[in-house]
């Protein structure tokens, strides 16, 4: 078996049809409703609301979300309709409003902004736990049409969903992919011709929201990112301007660590509606005005996570390191960064934590898990004690009265002790496989660059190597944190970098024999280029 047939089946593509459609993928305009389980019947009733509303010229409102994913899909509904002569304006909730996605707090801020009910809602992004949300809108008159990739609540081991005019919904896809697939069907249904944008931001979203990039969000994540580094799109442009990223060789990586949080910055410290203007305006001047904005909003978040994050360390070290789950609160915990701490904890403790913003009289928790703990479903096996909740089985959230915190501690404690073994506790690399250094070649490296774009199931290969020769080695950049090696195995030498390693230059030592797990990175100095290790653990 070949280097790549084993990195084909660590994703779990078996078929030759499931791998050469990973290495080929269809392009996202030929991909079928069918093959990403959207039902055309909802679809076909949306666009023949939507038919009705542009006729009569009915006001339409596109309810989205405060993260990028959501803010993407609003971006790509809103720019779909506005080109179609729709009457129809963007809503972005805050996050100050206890109930995520459609809300009766919500809806009144439409009409009073709006200062008359709109006929038709849109939600992206959310609106499938909205059960009071529909039911009020239901009661003003409003029609809801729900686009959403979160997984719907169950009764009877069956899902149910709220009382709306139409549900377009999957869980194969990220909310900016459910827009622009919805995108792609009401342009080809009211004018005829193949969508003429938005694949851009539906890359943006689902790279951002960490949905499986295989598939269709495979198909959306390649060749939208081919969209975006030739963007003329000023809001693109002048972020990664502000953020020092070369556009026309953006890759996964920044997308999914330099782009995404600048524009989540703003809905988890203020509000979200910027990032969704610097998405959509056409002014560029006007583009990196909002760009320096979030830029500066993304550094003071960077800042406050790092602070909660320390905080709560220190917390969850007093109370048992030894504990399976981490439950930590604070009533000086902002409710946008919570999660973010949440993931913090969990890489390094690994186990699930979940982290409370304390509040008056309820409280926002958010809580990251590892694989092998479904932290959506030990959250809603405790929903008699919740306001509200949802997510994904990695990450999730909740809102809760402040007096039903401690026994939800309790209950979530009890859940991962009898789910999760020490073993699952302990910190493990997932290798692909072990690759020797006469193996290494341009030929390979061009082959490793078609499983491109890399992001959740689709991880960046991984390879171990054992007892090779350290021949030098030096300690490089601010605070001496990396490493710079060179190494020979298979009597070949190769030169590695190892970041935030630069710790173990004391017990290193020429000549030593030591064992690597990488990445095979491309490495370009003065002209010249060459292939070097990216190594991630180093043991003697």
């Amino acid at each position: 078996m070949t280097v790549i047939d084993i990195l084909l089946k660590n994703r779990g593509l078996i078929t030759k049809k499931d791998q050469a459609e990973f290495l080929d993928p269809t392009q996202p305009d030929k991909v079928t409703l069918e093959q990403i389980g959207l039902r055309p019947a909802a679809i076909a009733k949306a666009i023949k609301r939507l038919t009705t509303a542009r006729k009569n010229q009915e006001l339409i409102y596109i309810y989205g979300d405060y993260d990028t994913d959501g803010v993407s899909s609003t971006a790509i509904l809103w720019e779909t309709l506005n080109s179609l002569g729709f009457r129809v304006l963007p809503f972005i909730p805050s996050r100050n409003d206890p109930v995520r996605g459609l809300s009766p707090l919500g809806i009144d801020l439409i009409i009073k902004q709006a200062k008359t009910n709109p006929g038709l809602i849109i939600t992206v992004d959310n609106g499938i736990f909205s059960f009071k949300g529909c039911q009020y809108a239901e009661k003003l008159g409003i029609e809801v049409i729900i686009t959403d990739h979160h997984l719907p609540k169950h009764k009877n081991n069956r899902p149910f969903f709220p009382p709306a005019l139409a549900i377009i919904h999957t869980t194969q896809l990220a909310g900016a992919g459910v827009a622009w697939f919805f995108s792609r069907e009401i342009i080809k249904h009211l004018r005829g011709d193949p969508p003429a944008g938005g694949l851009d931001l539906a890359a943006l979203g689902t790279i951002a929201d960490m949905v499986p990039l295989l598939n269709a969000n495979r198909s959306l994540a390649k060749f939208g990112l081919d969209k975006i580094r030739l963007s003329q799109r000023p809001g693109l442009i002048a972020l990664a301007k502000t953020a020092n990223l070369d556009l026309q060789n953006l890759n996964d990586y920044q997308v999914s660590y330099v782009l995404a949080p600048r524009l989540n910055a703003l809905g988890r410290l203020e509000h979200a509606l910027d990032a969704l203007r610097l998405l959509c305006t056409t002014d560029l001047h006007r583009a990196e005005q909002l760009a320096v904005h979030l830029n500066q909003t993304n550094q003071l978040r960077q800042d406050k996570t790092q602070t909660m994050f320390l905080d709560a360390k220190e917390k969850f070290l007093k109370q048992s390191a030894d504990q399976p789950l981490i439950f930590v609160a604070s009533k000086t915990y902002h409710e946008g960064v919570v999660g973010l701490v949440a993931g913090k904890l969990m890489e390094e403790f690994n186990r699930p934590a979940v982290v409370v913003a304390l509040g008056k009289n309820y409280s926002k928790a958010s809580g990251r898990s590892l694989k092998g703990f479904n932290i959506l479903k030990a959250i809603r096996s405790l929903e008699p004690y919740l306001l509200e909740h949802g997510g994904h089985e990695l990450a999730a959230g909740f809102t809760i009265a402040n007096k039903n915190i401690k026994i939800v501690a309790q209950k979530l404690l009890k859940i991962a002790k009898k789910s999760l073994s020490n073993k699952a506790l302990e910190p493990a690399v997932e290798v692909d496989c072990e690759l020797n250094f006469n193996q290494i070649n341009w030929q390979l490296f061009n082959a490793l660059e078609k499983f491109k774009p890399f992001g959740f199931a689709n991880p960046q290969p991984l390879f171990a190597a054992k007892q090779v020769k350290l021949l030098t080695f030096r300690s490089v950049g601010q605070d001496n944190k990396h490493l710079k090696l060179s190494l020979r195995g298979d009597s070949l030498q190769v030169d590695g970098i190892a970041f935030s390693l630069g710790h173990l230059a004391q017990k290193l030592a020429p000549g030593q024999l030591i064992d690597i797990t990488y990445t095979l990175e491309k490495n370009v100095w003065n002209g010249h280029k060459s292939l070097q290790l990216k190594i991630k653990e180093m043991e003697a």
